[in-house]
């Protein structure tokens, strides 16, 4: 104020009460404000009711799908076949893949090649796998001679024909013997004749159309490893056949070789082509937790198995 000499004395007051007054009214306003509580933004107030409320539990849950199993080709199924039958989606993905290459699923043991398809998966799917004609591999029995034009190669043909229809020896269908010593095509079955699957060796089952050798070591061996056939439709597990060769097989019934399920290990079980190692290990822990299994329907009530795996079953455990 003294540095303001034109002002009087009168003047100089009135400032600086001014100034006291401005001085005062920012002190209260700073004090106010102090004191009245601010209302927190829609954002604070979120976190604050998201950190105050209790933890609830969660977990990652699936929903459950229905494993379904019928035929099917896994050339042509779409996704959601292939997810009908239990296969997971990167799974389908992977068989979509494999196809989109120019990969064709020639016979069923291809369908093996599906990255960790486990073994449960393969037995109940290995019967129900169907490729249709065009996609597998030419027999070398079905690759025909072009047709002839010329004259001379045809009677040279005809007579080629001739003299190996009289090299074959006939063949008794009762004893499966030659009639005649030599070696020639034993002649295949007639329409009306049957072999009894149940106790045919190769030789028998060679006489089928549509069976040569290896379908019929393919047979013997997996009726041994079964413990005999109970129906005819088991012949078809056993390899990669024509529908058309079942007019041709008939069963005789015979007493089946019965696996002991409260004696044997979980390497055992698996041995027979219907259990799976999931399900002998079902049964190696039920006996080590409850005790042995006295019944099929005891077994049936194990989450391992499915109704259709307990008929499959029922004819071949022993429950000693």
């Amino acid at each position: 104020m003294r540095r303001l000499p034109t002002l009087t004395k009168a003047q100089r007051r009135a400032l600086l009460l001014l100034e006291w007054v401005l001085l005062l009214g920012i002190v209260a306003i700073a004090v106010w404000k102090g004191r009245t509580p601010q209302s927190p933004s829609q954002e604070v107030v979120e976190r604050r009711a998201w950190s105050n409320a209790p933890a609830k539990p969660f977990t990652y849950a699936e929903p459950e799908r229905k494993v379904e199993t019928f035929p099917f080709d896994p050339n042509t199924a779409d996704s959601t076949a292939l997810l009908r039958l239990g296969l997971s989606p990167w799974q389908v993905r992977s068989i979509y893949r494999y196809r989109a290459r120019l990969g064709r699923y020639h016979t069923p043991e291809d369908f093996m090649n599906v990255p960790y398809l486990t073994n449960e998966q393969w037995q109940r799917l290995r019967p129900y796998i169907r490729i249709e004609e065009r996609f597998r591999f030419v027999e070398p029995h079905r690759r025909l001679r072009a047709p002839s034009h010329s004259p001379l190669e045809e009677e040279k043909e005809s007579m080629t024909t001739e003299a190996r229809a009289d090299s074959v020896p006939k063949v008794s269908l009762l004893s499966g013997d030659s009639e005649r010593p030599g070696v020639g095509l034993m002649p295949k079955l007639s329409a009306g004749e049957t072999v009894d699957i149940n106790t045919a060796d190769t030789a028998m089952l060679k006489l089928i159309p549509g069976i040569a050798s290896k379908r019929a070591a393919r047979i013997v061996a997996y009726r041994q490893t079964l413990g005999g056939f109970v129906n005819v439709e088991q012949a078809m597990e056993a390899i990669e056949m024509p529908d058309t060769v079942l007019k041709y097989m008939t069963l005789t019934p015979v007493e089946v070789r019965k696996i002991p399920v409260n004696k044997l290990s979980v390497r055992q079980l698996m041995r027979h082509p219907y259990l799976s190692f999931y399900q002998a290990k079902a049964i190696f822990e039920h006996r080590q937790d409850k005790g042995n299994l006295r019944s099929i329907d005891e077994l049936s009530r194990l989450d391992a198995f499915r109704p259709s795996d307990i008929d499959r079953l029922r004819p071949y455990l022993s429950f000693e």
